[in-house]
């Protein structure tokens, strides 16, 4: 539940009544206009979770849409390519880097694990991120590590819920 007070307090500081609300998504190889990149009236989110190098559904373009739709200012970070080329020289390199550097920048970190998946580098970013107090963890019961999700959530304090539906109710009240 502190967390959540932190959501929103980091929601309501960020989304000044202002500035019109806005939000942005940005992938790897992108680039924001600096007057976005550099303005701290927005939220800053990284979507972390399932990708499976593509072939899971595409949860973060749903969640733009949603946010898009609401009177904050967010800037997301989405590492899922549309083109991901493993095999091009210095790519992998990129990508994680990418990742790690966008992970410390957010100011919240929302991971979503699908159910059907294994997600090994979101278990991995996790553990990195537990601690951080600005973690939120959706995660669907038949994942296969659910209880050691489950656990790891409980013991540093992450707000775990079961779908993205439940955690967005929550969310989108505290907007």
């Amino acid at each position: 539940m502190k967390r959540i007070l932190f959501l929103t307090a980091m929601i309501l500081l960020y989304s000044c009544a202002e500035r019109p609300a806005a939000t942005y998504m940005i992938h790897p190889h992108e680039e924001l206009p600096e007057d976005i990149s550099a303005d701290r009236s927005f939220t800053k989110v990284f979507l972390a979770g399932t990708i499976d190098m593509g072939n899971s559904i595409d949860w973060q373009k749903e969640l733009h849409s949603i946010l898009s739709s609401t009177d904050g200012r967010f800037i997301l970070f989405n590492p899922r390519q549309e083109h991901w080329d493993a095999d091009r020289p210095g790519e992998m390199d990129y990508q994680v880097r990418w990742e790690l550097e966008h992970l410390e920048e957010a100011d919240i970190i929302i991971m979503n694990i699908l159910g059907n998946s294994k997600s090994p580098i979101s278990l991995l970013e996790m553990g990195l991120h537990a601690h951080s107090s600005k973690m939120y963890v959706i995660c669907e019961p038949d994942f296969y590590r659910y209880d050691n999700v489950r656990i790891t959530c409980d013991f540093y304090g992450v707000p775990l819920f079961t779908s993205m539906d439940s955690f967005l109710k929550e969310f989108m009240q505290n907007l």
